[in-house]
């Protein structure tokens, strides 16, 4: 015997179904600006990261420089009486300048050269940019303008500052804290050279770093 067709009411309605649709759509939305923000917040870190990193690689490279700083011929001399200039810092507006000769090269294997060498550090401006480039120069053909090598540490850089502390040999027993220091007047190599280096983070905000570098192998010693 065949049964009769049975209808039933259960099921979704078109409202129900565009409620859920709707819903849905909304989490979808929430969940995706939520994503992305995390992504963002993520590289924005990883940039901030990236810049102290930088900041940490400058400072390394320009204390190891200036902490082998020495006169420059007398590398295996007592003497002190020297023509060349061996230390010179200046400074001009936000930015200083500096040139000395120093130990920190390592010579090519086989090569007839020594491990003193003229080391540089100065800032250029950016193309179409407010920054500037901390460049430096290694130069082995020491107080001459051809040859060596340079490249830029940072291309963050919005000031560069040098201070020198030291006693001159004119005036014994001042401490002397300066913006520029010359040793052909000096006769010396300052005790110590404090840096401080503001570079422009990715969120546009400028960070202050500072580094003191004492220069163990002074004049006199």
């Amino acid at each position: 015997m065949r049964r009769p067709y049975q209808t039933t009411d259960k099921g979704f309605t078109l409202i129900e179904v565009l409620v859920a649709v709707f819903i849905a759509s909304i989490v979808l939305t929430i969940l995706y600006a939520s994503f992305f923000q995390i992504i963002r917040a993520k590289e924005r870190v990883e940039q901030e990261l990236e810049l102290y990193h930088e900041s940490r690689v400058v400072m390394s490279k320009m204390t190891k420089d200036i902490a082998t700083a020495f006169e420059r011929g007398n590398v295996t001399s007592e003497s002190r009486d020297t023509s060349f200039q061996y230390f010179e810092g200046s400074k001009n507006g936000d930015f200083s300048t500096l040139t000395f000769t120093s130990l920190s090269r390592t010579p090519t294997p086989d090569a007839r050269e020594s491990d003193q060498t003229e080391i540089s550090y100065f800032v250029e401006p950016l193309p179409d940019s407010e920054l500037f480039a901390l460049m430096r120069r290694d130069n082995p053909r020491m107080g001459t303008e051809t040859g060596g090598t340079q490249f830029a540490l940072s291309e963050r850089i919005v000031g560069f500052t040098l201070t020198y502390i030291g006693s001159s040999e004119l005036d014994l027993g001042t401490d002397d804290i300066t913006v520029e220091w010359d040793s052909n007047n000096t006769l010396s190599l300052p005790d110590a050279v404090n840096i401080n280096l503001i570079m422009r983070s990715p969120r546009g905000e400028d960070i202050e770093f500072n580094a003191l570098v004492v220069i163990p192998v002074m004049d006199g010693n």
